[in-house]
């Protein structure tokens, strides 16, 4: 009786490794994907030199007034409580998400939202500068360890956030002039951008979390 014999032949299997490099960007989709974001922060900055520059004409009176917008006077804030430490922070902040909130709202507003990054610049640069002017090294120290970190994630939030908010205020001024704009289409914008809105508020909850546990962990530590 003949025997059936099977054989089994192993097939080799070629593995490639994935490409370390990333494609290179061209220039279309580099400004597409970044320049939004390099225009306001360059306005931020532009704000920040204004700010710092401005803060000259500033005497101690005039900072306790500004205190509400502007953090410019460190030793009334070490009396208040973490609460209120964390609703002066947060109200800050939300004016600014708000704001651009508002003018993404408007057919117009795309016009506004670039001064609002000038605007958030000039605070920062005439609150810090303030602060290096009255309290010396102490306060330098105290702004780049307490300030500094909370302030500069909210930049970012509302550096992505006004990105986005200009454009749907682009979409909402080519509709008011000309009608071009698909129903189905402005709706899944307006959706994701309220998406985007939820997630801004979030943030900049967050930042005041973070600076007032910054203030209640690090701020009896100078001495002013």
């Amino acid at each position: 009786m003949k025997g059936i014999v099977f054989t089994f032949r192993d097939k080799q299997k070629t593995f490639r490794l994935p490409k370390l490099k990333k494609p290179k960007l061209s220039l279309k989709e580099t400004v597409s994907r970044f320049g939004f974001q390099t225009v306001f922060v360059i306005l931020f900055l532009l704000g920040l030199a204004i700010g710092a520059a401005g803060s000259r004409g500033v005497d101690q009176s005039l900072s306790e007034r500004l205190d509400f917008l502007f953090i410019t006077n460190i030793e009334a804030r070490l009396s208040m409580s973490a609460f209120d430490i964390f609703l002066s922070c947060f109200t800050a902040y939300f004016l600014f998400v708000f704001a651009t909130f508002l003018c993404a709202m408007s057919a117009w507003g795309f016009t506004a939202i670039p001064l609002l990054s000038v605007i958030k610049g000039f605070s920062v640069g005439m609150s810090s500068a303030v602060i290096f002017a009255f309290y010396k090294v102490s306060g330098i120290g105290f702004y780049i360890l307490i300030i500094l970190p909370g302030t500069a994630l909210f930049l970012i939030t509302l550096t992505i956030y006004a990105k986005a908010s200009f454009r749907l205020s682009m979409r909402f001024m080519r509709l008011s002039l000309f009608g071009n704009e698909k129903e189905p289409a402005l709706s899944r914008g307006l959706r994701a951008f309220l998406k985007k809105s939820a997630y801004a508020f979030l943030s900049s909850g967050a930042c005041a979390v973070l600076d007032m546990l910054l203030w209640i962990l690090f701020a009896n530590h100078f001495d002013f």
